[in-house]
C-alpha cells in the first residue's frame, strides 16, 4: 500500500552545500580539454540551471554545438578531484537537522540541476550521500521545469503518494520550476538567489537558513 506523506525535494548547490566554485571549475576546465576554450562559462548563467542548459548556453555563446558526452565526462573526472579537497565543501546550516527531524515523518529526495554522477559527488564530499536514495536530476531534463513530474514519476513507482510536494532551493529558478508542476516552494537564502530576487519570486516560506528558521520550517511542513 502506498504511504502518504509530505515528499520534500532538495536542491543541492546553495541548499545542502558548497563547493566554492567546484563545479564551475570542473565545467570550466572540460570545456578547455575538449573544445579548447578558456573561461567557458564566463558570461554564462550557472545558479538555479541544469548542467545541460549550462552546456548549451556555453554552445550559443560559442556558436556551435557541444560534445556532451566528452564534455560531461572531462567534467565528472576533474569535479571528483577538485572535491577531494574536503577544504572546498561546507554543508549549509541547519541541513543536519532539518534531515534529522524529518525522517520517519517525511519522504527527502532530490531535485537537481546536477548530472546524476556529479550529484553523488557533491553529496559524498559532504557526508550526505545516505540521505537520498534518489531524486530527478539534470540528466532527465534539460529544462529544470520539467524535473518535478519526474519526481511524482518516481514517487510513485517507490509506491509513495506525497499528499504535498515541496521544493526547496536558493533560486528563482527552484521557485518558477515548483509552480510550473504545481508544487509547493521554500525559498532559503543560503545560496545564489539575493533575499529581495528570492522574496519577488513569491515562494510559499522563504527563509534565511535553515538552522535559525527550522522551526519555521517544520510549521510550514505540519510536522
Amino acid at each position: 500500500m502506498a504511504r502518504a506523506m509530505v515528499l520534500l525535494l532538495f536542491d543541492i548547490d546553495g541548499t545542502l552545500l558548497k563547493t566554492r566554485g567546484a563545479g564551475r571549475d570542473a565545467l570550466d576546465e572540460a570545456f578547455r580539454a575538449v573544445h579548447g576554450w578558456e573561461r567557458a562559462t564566463e558570461g554564462v548563467h550557472i545558479g538555479g540551471s541544469t548542467d545541460g542548459k549550462i552546456c548549451e548556453d556555453v554552445g550559443r555563446k560559442y556558436g556551435t554545438t557541444i560534445h556532451i558526452g566528452p564534455v560531461r565526462e572531462h567534467y565528472l573526472a576533474r569535479l571528483e578531484l577538485r572535491l577531494a579537497d574536503r577544504s572546498r565543501t561546507t554543508v549549509c546550516p541547519g541541513v543536519f537537522e532539518l534531515l534529522d527531524r524529518v525522517h520517519g515523518r517525511a519522504h527527502v529526495a532530490l531535485l537537481t540541476g546536477n548530472w546524476e554522477a556529479g550529484a553523488s559527488l557533491k553529496l559524498a564530499a559532504v557526508g550526505l550521500e545516505a540521505a537520498f536514495e534518489w531524486g530527478a536530476y539534470a540528466d532527465d531534463a534539460v529544462d529544470r521545469n520539467h524535473l518535478l513530474p519526474v519526481a511524482r514519476a518516481r514517487a510513485a513507482a517507490r509506491g509513495l503518494l506525497p499528499t504535498r510536494h515541496i521544493i526547496l532551493g536558493d533560486t528563482t529558478a527552484d521557485i518558477a520550476c515548483a509552480r510550473a508542476g504545481e508544487g509547493e516552494v521554500i525559498a532559503v537564502e543560503t545560496g545564489f538567489g539575493a533575499p529581495a530576487e528570492l522574496a519577488a519570486g513569491l515562494p510559499d516560506l522563504q527563509v534565511q537558513d535553515l538552522r535559525q528558521d527550522l522551526a519555521l520550517v517544520l510549521k510550514f511542513l505540519q510536522l
